[in-house]
């Protein structure tokens, strides 16, 4: 029985983190160190593409960063640690996970620590190209308020995604 279970809750687990795979864009990012995710801040990444491979122990996440005026690619990939973050490597080392999905959009809690030794907590939404809703951004007002992020350092990147950038 207790096979059974872990089978399912395996099967489960696999089947939710497939869901998180395909196509996505950055909708909004809020962090308590705002300065980062300022326009051309380190950052302010724009995602496009997620992809889990070895029962998603491994996430990659497919993104464009701007500085200084260039657009640029970036992939990472992200190793499932055991507490179930995943843990990479972009202007610092990098713990995320994502800790809410729906069809329409996923948010993922993040903790950059960058060379300096600065630790910095953000939350990423991303999704399928439509703006939040009223409701989900006062949901994202609260869930912020709860990482102890200001309401005030909500960016609503959707807005500014260039058509270069696509």
């Amino acid at each position: 029985m207790v096979k059974f279970l872990l089978l399912a809750l395996a099967f489960g687990l696999a089947h939710a983190y497939a869901e998180l795979e395909g196509k996505w864009v950055t909708t909004a990012i809020a962090a308590d160190n705002v300065e980062k995710i300022e326009e051309e801040g380190p950052l302010r990444i724009y995602i496009r593409e997620l992809t889990c491979s070895e029962a998603c122990s491994k996430m990659g996440v497919t993104f464009y960063v701007n500085a200084n005026g260039q657009c640029s690619e970036t992939k990472v990939i992200g190793y499932r640690q055991e507490d179930g973050k995943y843990k990479t490597q972009f202007e610092g080392d990098n713990r995320f996970e994502p800790v809410h999905a729906t069809p329409e959009n996923i948010v993922f809690t993040s903790k950059n620590v960058d060379r300096a030794g600065q630790t910095t907590n953000l939350i990423f939404v991303v999704g399928k190209g439509k703006p939040l809703t009223p409701e989900q951004y006062e949901k994202l007002e609260e869930f912020a308020k709860e990482q102890n992020i200001p309401k005030e350092n909500i960016r609503d990147v959707l807005a500014t995604v260039s058509p270069t950038s696509s």
